[in-house]
């Protein structure tokens, strides 16, 4: 079906949803890329389309949701959200002390009409599969080759792009076009018994431009020195002690530890440290931390959320004190709120629910080399490997990549299994250095079943903090899902 006619269909199926509160259809059709290389074998080699729509209703509080991957049964979706809605309107008493079924309304947005694409240099679709093939396998010998110690490699690349139409009952019609790319190296090195992983990627809502800038045979290389690192490297100490953590692992912990409590909808129901805290100072004053879905080429970036609301910077912390939390339309609303457009979906499946996009940590004026200098008995952690977060109780355990053994303001031994662990608000306000650098890391965060695309823009950051050695990591982060 022509675009032209999907927007027809759609805005007569919201003609009969006049009497809602609210009420939006999202359509999407996507195609993907994937190549997938291990140990020597082309595991995969696939090329998929999807497409479908969902519709959502809202009326005297209650939600009504109904999706399918056939557009010609727009108008039965319709009738299966409005009778869901009425349905659960009926069961509304029982269910009121539900924080997310009731929804009183929804925040006001600006009604929008646009058609947004974003053109890249390079189309990923231009590139011959062969070519694609011949990078993933250069990247692969690469670490392979490395060292007699690498004993396992994978390699991942996708491609994919996105056409989005997005329409409700107060007139916004949105159409957003968008590639992007993902590249990811894991090696795995043996000795004596003894396997550690590195791992390294690059990604971004761009096209393959990325992967001729970012050099695969480099990230393979990183990917593999990681892995030899951390054969030869020892246990930390442990104990409460001075850690230096680097731009990936500062950006990771921010949005792990502090993003995910900042987003309404955990606030709502309870399930956040930060309740009740905002216009509180919770951190250190030199502390600035935003979610920005506006920055251009990063792995979280896009134009409008699934709410048809535009995309803008969001602190939410400013100078050590929390000043906004992160919303839809209907966190907002409950909120008394303006909304700062952070409603996601993973896809057309999905109800859009409150999600980052790529969190900022504002860098100050501290170099590196000031930040070591005064450390007698430290530890330099770099990236993260895997670990959990509970926001309700405010606590977190995290492991690094890798680490360092800082001595009288020298780094000296390599170290493994480095674990950080404490309580977010009291590591917030233990911060004492922010560097003026600034790193990026890309991941994929999982949040009710549903993944995003998120980035973090963070420089080195100074703190005291809980250090132990982790035998064995049995957590994951939202970031290690692919």
């Amino acid at each position: 079906m022509e675009e032209s006619a999907i927007i027809d269909e759609m805005r007569r199926a919201l003609t009969v949803l006049s009497d809602v509160d609210f009420a939006d259809i999202r359509f999407e059709a996507s195609c993907t890329s994937v190549i997938d290389f291990r140990d020597g074998t082309f595991r995969e080699i696939s090329f998929g389309m999807d497409m479908g729509f969902s519709v959502r209703v809202l009326r005297e509080g209650v939600w009504g949701f109904a999706t399918s991957n056939d557009i010609s049964r727009l108008k039965d979706c319709v009738r299966d959200a409005l009778s869901i809605c009425n349905a659960l309107r009926c069961m509304r008493v029982r269910v009121r002390g539900v924080d997310d079924v009731i929804a009183d309304g929804v925040a006001s947005a600006e009604i929008v009409n646009e058609h947004f694409i974003l053109k890249p240099r390079k189309e990923p679709e231009d590139v011959d599969v062969s070519e694609k093939k011949d990078i993933v396998k250069s990247a692969y010998e690469t670490a392979k080759e490395h060292s007699p110690l690498v004993k396992s490699v994978s390699v991942l690349y996708m491609d994919g792009y996105e056409r989005k139409i997005y329409a409700n009952t107060e007139g916004s019609c949105i159409i957003s076009e968008m590639p992007s790319v993902f590249f990811r190296v894991r090696a795995f090195a043996l000795k004596g018994g003894v396997m550690h992983e590195g791992r390294e990627n690059t990604g971004a809502v761009a096209g393959f431009e990325l992967i001729d800038e970012e050099d695969p045979d480099a990230i393979a290389v990183r990917a593999a020195e990681k892995a030899v690192r951390a054969i030869y490297a020892e246990m930390p100490p442990a104990g409460f002690m001075t850690v230096i953590m680097d731009n990936r692992l500062s950006g990771v912990f921010m949005h792990e530890a502090l993003g995910h409590a900042a987003e309404a909808d955990h606030v709502l129901r309870g399930e956040s440290i930060l309740r009740g805290k905002l216009n509180e100072q919770i951190a250190v004053e030199s502390l600035t931390v935003a979610d920005d879905p506006t920055i251009e080429r990063s792995f979280g970036f896009y134009r409008y959320d699934d709410e048809g609301v535009r995309a803008r910077r969001n602190d939410i912390i400013r100078n050590g004190m929390l000043v906004s939390f992160l919303h839809s339309r209907e966190t907002a609303f409950r909120m008394n709120t303006s909304t700062t457009g952070n409603a996601r979906a993973s896809d057309y499946g999905d109800m859009p629910i409150v999600r980052m996009s790529n969190i900022v940590v504002e860098p100050r004026d501290w170099r590196f080399e000031e930040m070591i200098e005064d450390i007698k008995l430290g530890i330099y952690a770099k990236g993260m490997r895997g670990g959990e977060v509970d926001t309700v109780k405010g606590e977190f355990q995290f492991s690094a990549e890798e680490a360092f053994l800082i001595e009288n303001g020298e780094l000296t031994k390599r170290l493994r299994n480095v674990s950080l662990s404490g309580k977010t608000l009291d590591t917030l306000k233990n911060i004492d250095a922010i560097g003026n650098d600034r790193g990026k890391s890309i991941g994929f965060c999982g949040k009710d079943g549903q993944e995003v695309t998120v980035a973090e823009y963070s420089p080195h950051i100074r703190v005291k903090i809980l250090v132990g050695g982790v035998q064995n990591q049995n957590h994951r982060s939202s970031h290690d899902r692919l």
